[in-house]
C-alpha cells in the first residue's frame, strides 16, 4: 500500500504546482511516484506525468463524485510507492463557502497529511500568523509540515522557520528561494502545456535539484500517510461481452486535455484507443469504428490544423460517411466551419458545423455545470444529468442545430440555462468536458452505437 500527502497553497500562485512537481520529481529518482490533482485541471496533471513518469488522475467531487474520489485513489495509489496529491486554488477554497470539494475537503476524504505551501516572500513572525489560521480553521485536517516559498536568503529562511516552529509547533520542511528560472511559463488556460515546453524536462530537473537542495525529503516521507484502506478502491465495471473496438482519440499539441481515468474507462468497457494526431497524420485509421476529440489549444495551431487539408478532409468525410465522433471544445471548434484567432485571421476548419469558432479575450463560460440531455445521441440516451464543467476561451458565431443538451451552472445563478451539444449525423460536439470515470454507462453507450452505426453486432 502506498503512503500518501497532499501539498496544498495558500492561495492560488503561492508555489504548490512549483513545490510539487519538484517533490514528484526529487522522490521519484527513489520511488515509483503516483500523482494526483484535486479539481478538473488538464494542465497540471500533464506536467505530473512528465515530472514522475507516470499519468496522473483528477479527484474531483463535483465531477466524479465523493465516491468515485475514494474508489479511484484507493484504485491508483497502491500501484506506487508514495500518492503525491496536488491541491487546487486556496486550501480551504471549494466550490462554494463550505469549501465543499477544496483541498481541504478532499484531505479529509481520503483521511491524508496536508503539507501547506505559503508564499513568505516580504513576511516574517506575520508567516505564524498565517499558519496558524490554516491549522486553525479546520482542526480536522491533518496540517503536518510547511514548506516555504520565494524564500529571499537563507537566513530569512531560518527566522521564518524558527516563528511557526516556536508559535504553532508544526514544522518547517524547507523553502523554495526567490528564483524566476524555476517559474514554469502561463497563458489564458493556465500553464502552458507540457507537449509545448521544449525546456520543461531541463526546468524539472532543475527544480528537483533545488527541492533536494532546500527541502527535507525525509520528512516529506515520515509525513506520508500509511493508513488507506485500499478495500475503498473496488469498482467493477469491465463490460466483457462487448467485442474489441478501436476509438481513435486526438492526441497532440493541439489536443491533449482528457481525464487518464475517463480513457481508461472505455478501455475497461472493451475498447482499444488509438491516438490520432489531427496535426500530424494526413488521415484517420481507415480501421477506427468511432472518434473522440477532447479539448486542447487549437487556436494555438490553428494555422497548422487548417493547412493539413487531408485530415480535414478525412474527419469530414468519416463523419458525413456515419463513423460516431465525440469532440469536446476544442474539439467543437475543429468541426466548424472555421476558426478566428484573437488577431482577426481566420484559418478554415472541418465544417461539418456551418458556424465560426471565435477566440475571445475573456472567459466566455467558466466553471461546474450540469447537462440535461433532451434527446438521443451518440453518448446517452434523453433523460441524463451529466455533470462537468466549461472553461473558455471562445464563441460559435452562426446557427448550430438544435442543442441536444441543456446546461445550467452547478452554483450560483442556477436558473439561467444554455444551449449546448450539437449532433449531426452520429457525431456528438460541446463545450462540456466530462469524466467518464464517473459515466462507465455513457462510454458503453458509445461503443455499442459504435457497433451498430458500422453495421457491426453487439
Amino acid at each position: 500500500m502506498a503512503c500518501g500527502m497532499v501539498i496544498a497553497g495558500t492561495n492560488s500562485g503561492a508555489g504548490k504546482t512549483t513545490a510539487s512537481l519538484g517533490i514528484m520529481r526529487a522522490l521519484s529518482e527513489m520511488y515509483k511516484i503516483i500523482p494526483f490533482k484535486i479539481g478538473p485541471d488538464y494542465i497540471d496533471a500533464a506536467y505530473h506525468r512528465w515530472a514522475c513518469g507516470n499519468f496522473s488522475y483528477n479527484l474531483d467531487v463535483h465531477m466524479i463524485g465523493e465516491d468515485g474520489v475514494k474508489c479511484l485513489y484507493g484504485q491508483k495509489a497502491p500501484l506506487g510507492d508514495v500518492a503525491v496529491v496536488e491541491g487546487v486554488m486556496g486550501m480551504y477554497d471549494g466550490m462554494d463557502d463550505s469549501s465543499y470539494g477544496s483541498t481541504a475537503y478532499i484531505s479529509k476524504l481520503l483521511n491524508l497529511p496536508v503539507i501547506l505551501v505559503l508564499d513568505a516572500s516580504s513576511m516574517a513572525a506575520s508567516a505564524s500568523a498565517m499558519v496558524m489560521g490554516y491549522r486553525d480553521y479546520d482542526r480536522d485536517v491533518k496540517l503536518a509540515g510547511v514548506i516555504l516559498n520565494r524564500v529571499g536568503s537563507h537566513k530569512h529562511y531560518e527566522s521564518l522557520k524558527r516563528c511557526i516552529e516556536r508559535d504553532i509547533g508544526i514544522s518547517v520542511l524547507g523553502y523554495l528561494p526567490n528564483d524566476p528560472s524555476v517559474m514554469i511559463p502561463e497563458r489564458h488556460l493556465g500553464l502552458v502545456p507540457a507537449f509545448e515546453n521544449s525546456e520543461l524536462d531541463e526546468h524539472l530537473s532543475r527544480l528537483s535539484q533545488c527541492i533536494k537542495d532546500y527541502v527535507d525529503l525525509n520528512a516529506i516521507i515520515d509525513i506520508a500517510d500509511m493508513s488507506w484502506d485500499k478495500q475503498e478502491g473496488n469498482r467493477h465495471v469491465r463490460a466483457t461481452d462487448y467485442p474489441l473496438v478501436k476509438i481513435g482519440v486526438a492526441w497532440d499539441e493541439a489536443f491533449n486535455f482528457y481525464y487518464k481515468a475517463g480513457l481508461e474507462t472505455f478501455e475497461e468497457m472493451g475498447a482499444r484507443m488509438v491516438p490520432v494526431s489531427l496535426l500530424h497524420d494526413k488521415a484517420l485509421p481507415g480501421d477506427i469504428d468511432g472518434l473522440y476529440i477532447g479539448g486542447g489549444f487549437p487556436e494555438i495551431f490553428a494555422a497548422k490544423l487548417s493547412q493539413n487539408t487531408s485530415m480535414l478532409r478525412s474527419v469530414r468525410d468519416a463523419i458525413e460517411d456515419g463513423l460516431a465522433v465525440y469532440a469536446e471544445c476544442g474539439g467543437l471548434m475543429y468541426l466548424c466551419r472555421s476558426l478566428t484567432d484573437l488577431s482577426g485571421q481566420r484559418f478554415p476548419m472541418v465544417g461539418i458545423y456551418d458556424v465560426e469558432a471565435v477566440m475571445t479575450k475573456g472567459l466566455k463560460h467558466f466553471g461546474y455545470v450540469e447537462a440535461e440531455v433532451l434527446t438521443d445521441n451518440i453518448l446517452s440516451e434523453a433523460g441524463n444529468v451529466l455533470k462537468g464543467h466549461e472553461f473558455h476561451h471562445s464563441e460559435i458565431k452562426g446557427t448550430l442545430p438544435n442543442a441536444c443538451y441543456s446546461v445550467k451552472k452547478t452554483k450560483g445563478d442556477s436558473d439561467k440555462s444554455w444551449p449546448c451539444g450539437y449532433v449531426y449525423k452520429n457525431c456528438l460536439a460541446t463545450y462540456v468536458h466530462i469524466d467518464f470515470f464517473a459515466h462507465p454507462e455513457l462510454a458503453r453507450h458509445f461503443i455499442t452505437q459504435n457497433l451498430s452505426s458500422r453495421g457491426k453486432s453487439v
